[in-house]
């Protein structure tokens, strides 16, 4: 029984082998066929290297690229092109500034392969990746603080505009309450005129329109002199009979 569960064992291994993939939890080494003496910026170099599986079978990967990383941790990535026999790259690199930087090889599924550090050198002209990074911390310094003249403007702008919108509200308010205050006293007006109506006195009747009211100062005026013609005439009467009388 126990030499039974061993076989299994055994057996499940193997399959277990079989079944992973040759890469998996192998390793590999890339060498280079040849380095310049040095590598100067602003230049162009092929690299040609072969991948190793366990430092001695060639072997063809996936993807393979070299990288290198600056100071300043800008990534350069140079992607490798199979060329020639079984696990053999090209890479075409170039360094558009001098400095030190950190570089490796991807092996696909392998481990990649550290090379650790390379000094580029600055030609001409040209600058090493630290002044470049400088230079472009000194750039955005300036940016920044030429846009903080701009952002004090637009801050400048914005807070006319709040006030400027404060003032009209204030005026629109103002105008609002001289209308209501205006409407108020003509409601007022009115509510005075109709109550004024209401307890004004009724004109008094027109008397033009009675004639015995019209007839009766001529009446008395008649009467009035008919009574002094008469008066008159009794005088005279008087008179008369008492010179008759004398003679």
């Amino acid at each position: 029984m126990r030499s039974f569960t061993m076989l299994l064992a055994s057996l499940a291994l193997g399959f277990a082998v079989l079944a992973t993939p040759a890469l998996a939890g192998g390793w590999a080494v890339t060498t280079f066929d040849s380095l310049p003496g040095q590598f100067v910026s602003g230049q162009e170099y092929t690299l040609g290297y072969t991948i190793r599986q366990h430092g001695e079978t060639p072997v063809n990967v996936d993807k393979t690229e070299i990288l290198a990383v600056a100071v300043s941790g800008r990534t350069l990535a140079f992607p490798g092109t199979s060329q020639g026999g079984v696990g053999h790259y090209v890479a075409s690199v170039f360094f558009p500034a001098g400095g030190t930087y950190t570089w490796q090889v991807t092996q696909g599924a392998f481990a990649p392969q550290d090379l650790g550090k390379i000094s580029i050198v600055a030609a001409a002209g040209t600058t090493t990746d630290k002044a470049v990074t400088a230079d472009k911390t000194a750039a955005d310094k300036a940016a920044a603080d030429k846009a903080l003249p701009a952002d004090k403007a637009v801050a400048a702008e914005k807070a006319a505009a709040a006030e400027k919108a404060a003032v009209a509200d204030k005026a629109a308010f103002a105008e609002k309450a001289a209308a209501a205050e205006k409407g108020k006293a003509l409601a007022a007006d009115k509510s005075g005129v109709a109550s004024n109506g209401l307890n004004a006195p009724a004109p008094a009747p027109n008397q033009s329109g009675d004639p015995l009211r019209t007839a009766l100062p001529f009446a008395a005026a008649a009467a009035a002199a008919m009574f002094i013609w008469r008066l008159i005439t009794m005088v005279r009467t008087t008179r008369r009979t008492r010179a008759t009388a004398q003679a």
